[in-house]
């Protein structure tokens, strides 16, 4: 009952409108100071450069005599605006976190004014959460944007400098594109047969073994258990597996007659040997997923059916297969954005190589940065990526609506 009068009181209240007053005044303050140390050091502005030169000048030399930043500069010229430069050299490296605690005030100045001090509180409780988000996921992809537009370099320790569209002009109408399309492809390749191996594969390992006893459980668990294994250390294992003269799955073949390729060393089998190592950790996952979708399909559906004369493959086809069409499409759309994102596993096998047969989207992205150091050019490739995975996804997504049925 007291909740409810508290809520029936008329908002904001006094103390209300006073700390939102006080809220909307620390936001603008360090909403604009954090601005300031972002213009001035990761943008690199032309009109605060001088400053900034001034504060790079003052880290180098306490760097070099291992003592503290010291000094002023005056930020208007003439004496006025005498500010520290250890102060501003502070604001440059946390000024985007200067800009969130700005934002944060802000949000909760505007949320005190619209509701009562009871629900604020939840909001509370929930802003610790937002703030990680904001830091570490959406940031990041901002300052990515920001980035390819400047010629940033991994070892060039001068400060960036903006250069426009001219990273995405190489990607597009230079030598870039040529790479990009070939990398597209092979990433395109990689998906398409990762998504074979999960779809299909996981859902003939889920009907054999959809079986309630002791010893089909252990042979799920066995099948299941790659999934925890690291990735790179099953990619050491299977370097050894796939070795062209003493791996263990050449030796197999040769029981039989076959001679097998050398796997990652030639261009047209790498590929493959790649996709060998991602099918043993993904079906069993796949297999999992399904198994649990199929135990809640009702039974009912089945009984019906057979009782109208329907055999195995007609259940199958008008029962099974509808029902786990929302279970298809988290596995596809999960498996999707995986695959287009394979790294690790390329990177311990081939890096890469052989030539260019391994060299996915994500593989190159990583070259370009830290073995040719054109950390500008690699995030340029990272945006266009990124609106391809998403433009990919919504159009699944939108699709999905319409053609799978959530009935089950």
């Amino acid at each position: 009952m007291r909740k409810q009068n508290d809520l029936a009181k008329p908002y904001p209240t006094k103390a209300a409108r006073i700390a939102a007053i006080v809220l909307f005044i620390l936001s603008a303050i360090f909403i604009a100071v954090g601005t300031y140390g972002w213009l001035m050091g990761d943008w690199n502005i032309e009109s605060l450069r001088h400053i900034s030169a001034k504060v790079y000048e003052a880290r180098r030399i306490a760097r070099s005599l291992e003592q503290p930043i010291t000094g002023t500069v005056d930020l208007f010229g003439e004496g006025r605006g005498t500010v520290p430069l250890r102060l501003l050299s502070g604001i440059m490296n946390n000024a985007i976190l200067v800009i969130i605690l700005g934002i944060t005030f802000l949000v909760n100045a505007i949320m005190l004014l619209i509701q009562p001090w009871e629900r604020m509180k939840d909001f509370f409780c929930v802003q610790p959460a937002l703030i990680f988000f904001l830091l570490f996921v959406y940031y990041p992809v901002v300052d990515l944007v920001r980035i390819s537009f400047t010629d940033m370099r991994m070892l060039v320790p001068d400060p960036q400098e903006f250069i426009g569209f001219k990273n995405y002009e190489w990607l597009f109408m230079r030598t870039g594109w040529n790479w990009f399309k070939e990398s597209l492809w092979i990433t395109a390749r990689y998906t398409f047969w990762e998504l074979f191996i999960t779809l299909v594969g996981g859902l003939l390992l889920a009907l054999l073994f959809n079986r309630m006893n002791r010893s089909f459980s252990a042979m799920r668990a066995v099948v299941f258990m790659p999934r925890y294994i690291a990735v790179s250390t099953s990619a050491v294992v299977f370097i050894w597996i796939l070795h062209g003269n003493y791996g263990i799955l050449n030796y197999a073949l040769s029981l039989f007659g076959i001679r097998g390729p050398k796997w990652l060393v030639e261009a047209n089998t790498a590929l493959m040997g790649v996709l060998i190592l991602t099918a043993w950790r993904v079906i069993g996952y796949a297999m999992m997923i399904y198994l649990s979708a199929m135990q809640g399909i009702p039974k009912d559906y089945y009984e019906a059916a057979a009782i109208d004369g329907a055999d195995g493959v007609q259940r199958f086809r008008f029962i099974t297969l509808p029902m786990l069409a929302p279970t298809t499409l988290f596995l596809f759309v999960t498996t999707f954005i995986a695959s287009m994102k394979v790294f690790q596993s390329v990177d311990v096998m081939t890096g890469g190589g052989p030539g260019t047969a391994t060299n996915v989207m994500v593989q190159w992205i990583y070259n370009l940065s830290f073995r040719d150091f054109r950390a500008a050019r690699s995030a340029a490739v990272s945006v266009i990526f990124f609106i391809i995975l998403l433009v990919c996804t919504a159009a699944t997504m939108r699709w999905s609506n319409r053609s799978v049925s959530y009935d089950s």
